[in-house]
C-alpha cells in the first residue's frame, strides 16, 4: 500500500449524496413507491447509504422530499465543538419512538395509504436472511400505519449499495490499506512462544490507529497444530487462556477492516517454521484458485462463472473449503461452501460431514463492484486461507492487498 493511502483521511462529498439519493429515488419510481423506509438494524447499518452516519434508525426517502431520519436520542455529538468538524447530510432527524414518528410524518403527510418500500425484511449479510427487523418491532409498524402498503425491496437497494461510486472507492481502497496494516502487525507480531492474543490485537491495533474500525463477527481466527474449523474464536465467546505458539503450528484470521462504511476484507494464515509438504500443496491450491480469478474477472460476467473458475483447483485437487472461494463486499453474496468434504479422512470420525452450501444468488458483475477473494482448501485436518480485497475499478481490475496472498512463514 502506498503512503498516502495510510495517511489522508477521505470522506465522501455532497456530490456522493447527491448521487445516492438519486439512485434510490430511480429505485422508488422503477417500484412505483411513494417511498421508501430504510431501516437501519443490521450489521451493514443500512441506513447509513443514506444518512452517512451510523445510527442504526429509519430512514423515510421520497420522490420529492428530502431524507428524515428517525433515531432514538438527540444527536448531540452534532452540536459540540468536535462535532462541528464534520458535514452533515440530513438535517431532518426527529428523536424518539421511530415507528410512531414515522407514522406521524406519514400523516403529516398525507401518506397513511402510501405504498413504500421497506429495507430490513430480508438481507444479504451472513446470518441475516430473515432480516433485521425483530417481530415485535414489524409488528408495530403495522398496527402504527394499518394502511400502509409495504413492498420488500431489501434486495434491489441492495444491489445498488454494492456498485461503489469512484469516490466510495477512495474509501474502499483506504480500508483495504488498513487491513493490509493489520496483515503486517498480523505477521510481525507472530512468534514462537507468544500468544494468539497479542497476535490478534496487533492486526485490531493497525486498523483502528489508520482510523478505522471493525464491525461483527470483528475477526475469525483459529490456531493451533491441526485445524479444519472456521470460526469466531472460543476465546471470543467464552473466555479461557489464549494458544501459546510453537514451532509447526499455524495460525489464521479473518480481518474485516472498515473505513468510512466501506468494508475489506483479509484472509491472513502464518506458519510457524517450514510449512509441511501438505501446507504448501494446500497453498498452492489456493494460490492457483486466486490467481485464476483475478485473471478471469472482467465486468459482464457472472458472479457464478468466477465462482466457478476459482473453485476448479478444489476438484482437480480433492481438496474441500469451509468458506466460500469468493464473496462481495459488502452486501454480501457468497460463492459455495463445504464442497467435496468427503475427500477428507480427517473428518471421517465425525458424527455427521459438513454439507454443501450453494452459492447463494447470482449477478453480472461490472464496474465498481468489490470482493473478498478468500480460497481456502482443507485436507486431513489441515487448512490453508490467503486473499485480499480486489475491486473491478475504472482502470480495470486491482488487488488492494499482497501480503495475504501468500501463506506466510516465521
Amino acid at each position: 500500500m502506498t503512503d498516502i493511502l495510510t495517511t489522508t483521511y477521505p470522506t465522501l462529498s455532497l456530490a456522493e449524496r447527491d448521487r445516492r439519493w438519486a439512485a434510490i429515488r430511480g429505485l422508488i419510481a422503477k417500484e412505483g413507491l411513494d417511498g421508501i423506509a430504510v431501516f437501519g438494524t443490521g450489521r451493514d447499518i443500512a441506513d447509513s447509504y443514506l444518512t452517512n452516519e451510523g445510527k442504526r434508525g429509519v430512514v423515510l426517502l421520497t420522490a420529492t422530499d428530502d431524507p428524515t431520519y428517525f433515531i432514538g436520542d438527540v444527536p448531540l455529538e452534532r452540536y459540540d465543538a468536535q462535532g462541528h468538524r464534520w458535514e452533515r447530510w440530513v438535517e431532518d432527524w426527529v428523536p424518539g419512538n421511530a415507528i410512531a414518528n414515522l407514522a406521524a410524518t406519514l400523516k403529516e403527510r398525507g401518506m397513511e395509504d402510501a405504498r413504500l418500500g421497506v429495507v430490513g425484511l430480508t438481507s444479504r449479510m451472513v446470518s441475516q436472511w430473515a432480516g433485521t427487523i425483530s417481530h415485535r418491532q414489524w409488528e408495530n409498524v403495522l398496527a402504527a400505519m394499518p394502511h400502509v402498503k409495504w413492498v420488500d425491496v431489501s434486495d434491489p437497494y441492495e444491489s445498488i449499495v454494492i456498485i461503489k461510486s469512484l469516490e466510495e472507492r477512495v474509501l474502499l481502497r483506504k480500508a483495504a490499506s488498513l487491513g493490509e496494516a493489520a496483515c503486517e502487525a498480523f505477521v510481525e507480531t507472530a512468534r514462537a512462544g507468544g500468544s494468539e492474543h497479542e497476535i490478534a490485537a496487533a492486526a485490531f491495533h493497525a486498523v483502528i490507529a489508520g482510523g478505522g474500525w471493525v464491525r461483527w463477527p470483528f475477526m475469525l481466527e483459529r490456531a493451533g497444530e491441526s485445524m479444519f474449523a472456521w470460526s469466531v474464536p472460543e476465546w471470543f465467546e467464552m473466555g479461557g487462556a489464549p494458544r501459546i505458539l510453537k514451532t509447526g503450528d499455524t495460525i489464521a484470521a479473518e480481518i474485516f477492516a472498515f473505513y468510512g462504511g466501506q468494508e475489506s476484507q483479509q484472509q491472513i494464515d502464518v506458519s510457524f517454521g517450514e510449512p509441511s509438504p501438505l501446507l504448501r500443496e494446500l497453498e498452492q491450491v489456493a494460490v492457483d484458485s486466486y490467481r485464476a480469478g483475478v485473471e478471469a474477472l472482467k465486468p459482464g460476467m457472472l458472479f457464478s462463472e468466477l465462482a466457478a473458475i476459482m473453485e476448479e483447483p478444489l476438484h482437480r485437487s480433492k481438496t474441500w473449503n469451509t468458506g466460500p472461494m469468493v464473496q462481495t463486499v459488502s452486501p454480501i453474496y457468497n460463492s459455495a461452501t463445504r464442497l467435496n468434504p468427503g475427500v477428507d479422512p480427517a473428518l471421517s470420525g465425525l458424527p455427521k460431514l459438513p454439507s454443501g452450501v450453494a452459492l447463494d444468488g447470482d449477478f453480472v458483475i461490472q464496474e465498481g463492484h468489490a470482493f473478498a477473494f478468500e480460497p481456502n482448501a482443507l485436507r486431513d485436518g489441515q487448512r490453508v486461507c490467503i486473499g485480499g480485497t480486489v475491486l473491478v475499478g475504472e482502470n480495470g481490475v486491482e488487488e488492494l492487498n499482497d501480503i495475504p496472498n501468500r501463506l506466510n512463514v516465521v
